[in-house]
């Protein structure tokens, strides 16, 4: 056997196996092995190279596993388990199980998860010798099945069965189901330190499920083919995952996906300014909602705004249901106003009061009383100086334009289809989901914006001379800018849907030069592309997992701002020499010559990293 320490890559210890012995399992501490001999099973002490877990070995019919802090092991055999002292075999606690799923023992050895012979696991206090009553008792079938299925313990009383199907995870402690996950055909699962996460792996995949939002995994790593013999793992505080494919650790870096900036409360919406510089978020508190705008750059907040009461009804509700609230936001194209207000889906005849505010001097401008049909979507033109609106009529949507300063409405621009309203920054254009209408005449065109699918999310670029719209199939079509000529289309490149449904397009940002887009989804992907050469950027960006809302770039194009419900701000440096330089400072060095050859063998050598050593090796 060989102890390897992975972060400096050293091997730091050695020893001999007894003559055909099998290893089975390693404690926790990595200090003590299951063998597996002609004689039977027992513990192998490594540092002191003997057995060790009792003196005579294990029946060869017995099932070892370790318990959660490698001072325990846990024995199955025939309808017996017991808890035994890695140190001396003694038994520390015994009770019943059944079947071939191995029971697991939580980290403080207080809790035992086996199965008896029907229905759900039960839970034993092996202080006690009593039962731990709770849901997952009522869990039917998975005491009845086969070895692919599994128990686990985490953090806080914490449990997990593992079936072919998915996983579902309950509180002990608290007696509730936390989690169930649609994760079928695992084969490897670990809880992270705090159990927050929780780490899967497949035969394809590798995922980190967010216990507390586990509709959709926060992260996914493809194997491409590899195997996985153990793990994974959890290390370095919960930031990277390693995992063994041969004889390989490979180490995987979660970054956003296990972010601290993860808020427990949901706030109701977040938008970005196009020039990147601010962002503004609206939680509800009560019976209003609160709204604040805040710096992208240091996320120091800049203005608390007026806060809006939630909409009310002027008549009772009528039998079409009561009202549900939800917050508008819009930036205009430079930054300098913002628009917000609340409305509601329900019936018609709310009130709906919406206030333009100055970013600069931080300041209301003016604020405008919208009662009558439901607000669905607003844009702000240039400088503030006109609110563009989308109203759920009784028929159909419509939209309107009101001029900010006269608080009068110029214009009604019926069949422009505006549940998604996109101005271009010079105000001659509006863009609804299928139709178009120049400013300031009002005159409407029919525009098929995506191949007929229902559009998401859509930008100009800061010049105003593209137009990127994204769509529910994940795709993203790409117009000049009097929307009359497509200038291309770019595929969904968003990781294949774990159920049968497309990541759909809810974001998108131009770069200011013109040359980069970002694009978001529901499920929280970002996807850079090459405006230019209509190429994509790399994989998908690792995120922290939740549907994005918000996309925009810094005003230098260095970095992109990402805003989604529990994350508002996350920031990706997108510029290559920043993107070089944190590379090379992980890696220590480039690539060597000889290395160049075996990995670009088509392009001549560079040194890629200021410390790039020559091997003495390649003789160059």
């Amino acid at each position: 056997w060989r102890v390897w320490d992975v972060s400096s890559r050293r091997q730091v210890a050695v020893g001999r196996l007894p003559v055909g012995a099998m290893a089975e399992a390693v404690a926790p501490d990595g200090r003590t092995l299951v063998l597996r001999t002609a004689a039977g099973v027992g513990l192998w002490d490594m540092a002191a190279g003997r057995w060790t877990g009792g003196k005579a070995p294990l029946p060869l019919t017995a099932q070892v596993s370790f318990g959660g802090d490698g001072h325990t092991y846990l024995v199955q055999d025939g309808d017996q388990v017991e808890l035994r002292a890695v140190a001396d075999g003694k038994v520390l606690a015994r009770n019943r199980a059944s079947g071939v799923t191995r029971p697991a023992a939580s980290a403080d050895n207080r809790l035992v998860a086996r199965c008896l012979d029907r229905g759900g696991p039960q839970v034993w206090d092996t202080g006690t010798g009593r039962t731990v009553p709770g849901p997952w008792e009522r869990s039917d079938g998975f005491c009845d099945g086969d070895d692919s299925q599994q128990l686990l313990f985490g953090a806080g009383d914490r449990l997990a069965a593992i079936t072919g199907a998915g996983v579902t995870v309950w509180d002990v402690r608290a007696g509730r189901e936390l989690a169930v996950l649609d994760d079928p055909g695992i084969t490897y699962a670990e809880f992270s330190g705090d159990g927050t996460f929780l780490a899967t792996a497949d035969s394809a995949e590798i995922r980190v499920w967010r216990l507390t939002k586990p509709d959709a995994p926060v992260f996914r790593h493809a194997l491409d083919s590899q195997h996985v013999y153990d793990g994974p793992a959890w290390d370095d505080g919960g930031r990277v995952l390693r995992y063994l494919e041969g004889g390989t650790v490979h180490t995987v870096d979660l970054g956003p996906a296990v972010t601290p900036a993860w808020r427990g409360t949901r706030p109701a919406g977040v938008t970005y300014s196009p020039d990147g510089r601010l962002y503004a978020t609206a939680e509800r508190s009560g019976g209003r909602y609160v709204f604040e705008v805040r710096a992208t750059a240091d996320d120091r907040p800049l203005s608390s705004l007026p806060p809006v009461d939630v909409p009310v009804a002027q008549a009772p509700a009528t039998s079409a249901g009561p009202l549900s609230p939800f917050p508008l936001m819009a930036f205009s194209p430079d930054g300098s106003a913002l628009a917000y207000g609340v409305s509601a889906s329900g019936p018609q005849g709310i009130e709906q009061r919406f206030t333009v505010w100055d970013t600069a001097r931080r300041r209301t401008r003016t604020t405008l009383d919208l009662t009558g049909d439901p607000v669905v979507n607003i844009a702000l033109g240039r400088d503030g100086r006109a609110l563009y609106t989308a109203r759920s009529g009784v028929r159909d949507v419509y939209d309107e334009v009101w001029a900010t300063r006269s608080r009068r409405r110029t214009a009604v621009l019926p069949g422009l289809a505006g549940g998604l309203l996109t101005v271009r920054p010079d105000d001659g254009l509006l863009v609804g989901d299928g139709r178009l209408a120049s400013l300031p005449s009002g005159r409407a065109a029919d525009r098929d914006l995506a191949q007929g699918a229902r559009v998401g999310a859509a930008a100009f670029s800061a010049d105003g001379s593209l137009l990127a719209v994204g769509d529910d199939s994940g795709r993203v079509t790409l117009w000049d800018a009097a929307v009359s000529r497509s200038a291309g289309v770019l595929g969904n490149l968003f990781p294949a849907p774990i159920g049968n449904v497309a990541e759909a397009v809810t974001a998108v940002a131009v770069s200011p030069d013109g040359g980069m887009l970002a694009v978001g989804g529901d499920a929280g992907s970002i996807q850079l592309w090459d405006v230019a050469t209509r190429r994509p950027l790399g994989a998908p960006l690792t995120t922290p997992g939740d549907g994005i809302e918000s996309l925009a770039f810094s005003p230098d194009g260095r970095t992109l701002y990402s805003g989604s419900p529990y994350v508002p701000l996350q920031r990706y440096v997108v510029d290559p020499g920043r993107a070089v330089e944190r590379i090379c400072a992980r890696a220590g060095t480039g690539l060597t010559p000889g290395e160049w050859r075996t990995y670009v063998p088509s392009a001549p050598f560079q040194q890629v990293c200021r410390s790039n050593r020559v091997s003495r090796r390649d003789g160059e």
